[in-house]
């Protein structure tokens, strides 16, 4: 479970908004490519369709065993998201 943003540094939360929008863009872009929309991909991977719109919003956070359900649902391995997510320059500097 993430932790309350009232718990973290400003760096943090800022960190936390960056890496969870490259992740949901790169949960789109995988998406689209599986040629799934929101609720086929909701389904098939045992997520509800809200979640998987929170998800893809950024405004969520996701646990490792759902990121392997999602990517079970999309065709691919769940270490094929991150680097789509780590190719955005924001989220990159994330690291550092």
């Amino acid at each position: 479970m993430p932790a309350p943003d009232d718990r973290l540094t400003p760096r943090q939360r800022r960190d936390r908004v960056v890496r969870r929008e490259a992740l949901a863009a790169a949960l789109v872009a995988a998406r689209e490519q599986a040629g799934l929309n929101q609720s086929q991909l909701a389904q098939a991977s045992g997520l509800s369709r809200s979640a998987v719109v929170r998800l893809e919003k950024g405004d969520a956070s996701i646990s490792s065993d759902r990121l392997w359900d999602l990517a079970r649902a999309l065709g691919t391995k769940p270490s094929a998201l991150y680097p789509a997510a780590e190719a955005n320059e924001a989220a990159g500097r994330t690291l550092d």
